[in-house]
């Protein structure tokens, strides 16, 4: 992380390049503020090979009420778009003024810990929308899905970045 006093927030993901310029069609998370965090110069930062990367905005466009267009300084071909393509974006936020109430999309990173059988799942990589009810952690690595139910979180340490899960027997051999 760049910034030791800060978190990172995680404010969308890069869903496919738009056009041959280097526009990447975004889809914003919940705790997203388009107008600030999408705003030109603001500052996005990209997970590449476990290090926090900057990229600055040269503009955004809202498309619809949950994705935008957005163009990086510095990417301006389909070719450099397209390596961004699955990544999730991230802003750096004071903890102080991040909402308590955490959404699935902030969990990104966080290790699941099965309680039962007290082993680690693995870290999450993504959250997937299945349908509109039904959100899924996508486990890095495997690429395992574990359903996103308040009723199975037993708890969230946002300062280990650990979830204690309570996962129904045979879930982990789907």
């Amino acid at each position: 992380m760049l910034e030791p006093d800060k978190i990172k927030l995680p404010v969308g993901r890069i869903l496919k390049t738009h056009g041959v310029k280097g526009e990447l069609n975004v889809e914003l998370f919940d705790c997203a503020e388009p107008d600030s965090d999408f705003s030109p110069e603001a500052c996005l930062i990209v997970e590449i090979d476990g290090l926090d990367v900057p990229f600055f905005v040269a503009s955004s466009r809202m498309r619809g009420a949950a994705s935008l267009l957005l163009t990086l300084d510095d990417v301006d071909s389909e070719t450099d778009a397209s390596t961004l393509v699955g990544q999730t974006l991230y802003v750096y936020a004071d903890p102080d003024d991040v909402n308590e109430d955490m959404t699935a999309g902030q969990l990104v990173g966080y290790e699941i810990i099965d309680a039962q059988a007290d082993v680690s799942v693995g870290k999450v990589a993504d959250i997937i929308e299945l349908t509109p009810d039904n959100w899924y952690f996508s486990i890095q690595g495997s690429g395992q899905l574990i359903p996103v139910v308040d009723e199975m979180i037993l708890s969230v340490d946002s300062e280990t970045q650990i979830i204690m899960m309570d996962l129904p027997e045979g879930l982990l051999e789907l």
